[in-house]
């Protein structure tokens, strides 16, 4: 919950581009999709919350699409590399899921921390 409420606040984005929270929505967006491709192996209810997560975030409407292009594709690429690691939902993948799942909250914070006040989950 706190990552959809921290992605919330990152959606009102200021007008003008923000190179060090751009690379910080690079990485949000590759742990996006790492999480999305874990959680849907290992918890397949929760559907397409974590990609609609990522839909969210390329709503900004500050990003140039440069920026959205590098984002789609860490998205991608965070998605992949957890493909490739894993074919079945085992305990390691499930908690990983989980672990990517914190890391993003905890970077959406920051990256919240950055253009207003943090909400507390």
């Amino acid at each position: 919950m706190a990552l959809a409420a921290a992605l919330l606040l990152l959606a009102p984005a200021p007008a003008k581009a923000d190179p060090v929270m751009e690379a910080g929505l690079e990485r949000l967006a590759g742990t996006l999709g790492a999480v999305h491709y874990l959680r849907t192996l290992c918890r397949p209810n929760e559907g397409q919350v974590w990609r609609d997560r990522m839909v969210t975030l390329l709503g900004r409407g500050d990003l140039k699409q440069a920026a959205r292009d590098r984002m789609v594709a860490a998205f991608n690429a965070g998605y992949s590399r957890q493909q490739s690691a894993h074919k079945r939902c085992t305990p390691a993948a499930a908690n990983l899921g989980n672990t990517y799942a914190r890391e993003g909250a905890a970077e959406a914070n920051r990256l919240a921390d950055r253009i207003g006040p943090r909400l507390e989950s």
